[in-house]
């Protein structure tokens, strides 16, 4: 378990205090999988392609689709949306304007900076489940062994409460 601590580590670390996502898209997928990979990509019209320069010499990381899959777990099937359509939400104010409780992915992303192992320990067992599942198939299962859930609760003032889970 720990080597996929380390690949999610990895994975979300690419995102630096000043360039911490606001949605999911093209910039947010090249910093995950180079992170994950190991491997710079080249950005040409919104489309990835790996490149043989490495980020860091000596450090052995998971392939382009574990890291793929990993990321989709992430992002949801809305690859640039703001993963509110069964992933993670991007940030704290996208989760709290669609009353998601939970983990979101930038503060997810802070904490696997300052404390990886708390951050694996804190993740949800279904994103735990679904990176072990990435791993283990080598990103075939593009996240497919995990499903989304959604519950809302209705307080007795009348407002809501969301909770969703990859």
């Amino acid at each position: 378990m720990a080597v996929v601590a380390l690949a999610l580590g990895l994975g979300l670390g690419a995102c630096a205090q000043n360039n911490t996502p606001d949605s999911y898209g093209t910039l947010t997928q090249q910093n995950f999988l180079e992170s994950c990979t190991n491997f710079y990509f080249d950005n040409t019209d919104n489309t990835l392609a790996i490149t043989s320069n490495t980020v860091k010499a000596d450090v052995q990381a998971p392939d382009q689709s574990t890291c793929q899959c990993m990321y989709d777990l992430f992002s949801g099937p809305q690859a640039d949306g703001n993963g509110t359509d069964g992933g993670m939400p991007i940030n704290a104010s996208v989760a709290k304007a669609n009353n998601i409780d939970g983990q979101n992915f930038t503060d997810l992303n802070a904490q696997l900076k300052t404390d990886p192992q708390k951050a694996w320990d804190n993740l949800d067992q279904s994103y735990k489940d679904g990176i072990n599942a990435c791993q283990q198939s080598g990103g075939k299962s593009s996240g497919s062994s995990t499903s989304s859930t959604t519950s809302t609760t209705v307080a007795t003032d009348g407002s809501t409460t969301t909770t969703t889970g990859a």
